[in-house]
């Protein structure tokens, strides 16, 4: 199943009242900018780090993958 993000906050907007629903979006969008920024200068921790975790959260939250800068660092 692919799923389209567009038509599915096209089918959830209209329950949720304007205000919230900016404000989500202006978040949501502030948050992805931010784990791009900290995505382009964080390099790798180590595998057995416990900042991995966190890493790989921002690295998703950033959509850093394949094409990016720093896409080398990955270890499979």
């Amino acid at each position: 199943m692919d799923l389209d993000w567009q038509q599915l906050y096209a089918s959830v907007l209209p329950f949720i009242p304007a205000e919230i629903a900016g404000d989500l979006t202006a978040i949501g969008t502030f948050i992805i900018a931010l784990c791009a920024i900290a995505a382009r200068f964080w390099p790798r921790p180590a595998s057995n780090s416990r900042w991995l975790p966190i890493y790989l959260l921002v690295n998703r939250l950033a959509m850093n993958a394949r094409h990016a800068a720093n896409a080398d660092d990955h270890k499979p």
